[in-house]
């Protein structure tokens, strides 16, 4: 069945399939009143309709906003439990390219993971388009460029590594993303992609009700098999993927279980934030990829 056409409100318009560019697509749940859709020709899953300017979705608000289904419960709470999970990150990087260089992490929100980078010893700059959180991340020291990668106009082939956490799912054009992080890396140099995985057992086992799915700010959902297509449409060679884990705290799972029972676990969660277990940090899969692929 085709997906109805929606009234278009006045800040949204419809969402292209980024692959295939197909108008032809299924609908397959309803999620906070917006429609996800799966497209007919190359079976990507992406939200019908997006934000005409998305910048305004990433304020200050963004990142300590009392919403368990957007943004961050409070991502300066969780710093430090986040600072584990960039360190293994700049750690895999490491290992993989076996020298340090120049990194640009595109999306890099208030300069997490570009600290991370930089102690492991790479000349790291960052890519936001919100305003707030490149000042903020400046304010700690980091190099970050204010805008999206395509409108930059960085220089050609000056990057061993482009990295892309938590950001392609939010991108209106991922694919113009990925051609121009292309032109950017030198050759041989590396992507590193993590992302939600619509393919995942937590997608199919929870439905309309994984986290993952965020009307508005999420706008595509990959599996593997649209994302080696994504991928390889830049010009890039795939090198594979995995699951992704990363550090959580007992308290932030129960922020994130708050959308499903606001006061149960709105009162676990206060709760476990002023026991020790509540805040220490244990590794576990939450749904998401890790891909890589080279220039």
């Amino acid at each position: 069945m085709v997906a109805e056409p929606l009234a278009l409100a006045g800040d949204e318009e419809p969402n292209p399939c980024v692959l295939c560019r197909s108008a032809r697509a299924s609908p397959l749940f309803d999620v906070d009143g917006s429609v996800v859709v799966r497209c007919h020709s190359c079976g990507l899953v992406r939200q019908a309709m997006r934000p005409r300017a998305a910048n305004g979705l990433y304020d200050s608000r963004y990142y300590a906003v009392d919403d368990p289904k957007g943004g961050y419960a409070n991502y300066f709470l969780d710093a430090e439990i986040n600072a584990l999970t960039f360190r293994g990150r700049a750690r895999a990087i490491g290992i993989r390219t076996g020298r340090r260089g120049r990194l640009l992490d595109v999306g890099s929100a208030l300069g997490d993971f570009l600290i991370a980078a930089s102690h492991a010893g790479w000349r790291a700059e960052g890519v936001e388009i919100s305003s707030y959180a490149a000042a903020h991340a400046r304010k700690r020291g980091a190099t970050v460029h204010l805008g999206t990668l395509e409108s930059l106009a960085l220089p050609a082939r000056s990057y061993e590594v482009v990295t892309l956490y938590d950001t392609i799912e939010h991108l209106q054009d991922p694919a113009a993303a990925l051609r121009e992080a292309r032109r950017l890396l030198v050759p041989g140099g590396l992507i590193h992609i993590v992302t939600p995985n619509v393919a995942g057992i937590q997608a199919r086992v929870l439905g309309r009700r994984w986290y993952h799915y965020k009307p508005g700010e999420h706008l595509y959902y990959f599996a593997p098999p649209t994302l080696r297509r994504l991928v390889e449409a830049a010009g890039l060679t795939w090198l594979g993927w995995e699951r992704a884990a990363s550090y959580l705290a007992v308290a932030y799972v129960f922020n994130r279980l708050r959308y499903q029972a606001p006061r149960l676990f709105g009162t676990l969660e206060r709760a476990s934030r002023r026991l020790v277990f509540g805040t220490r940090p244990f590794y576990a899969y939450v749904g998401e990829m890790s891909a890589w692929a080279r220039a």
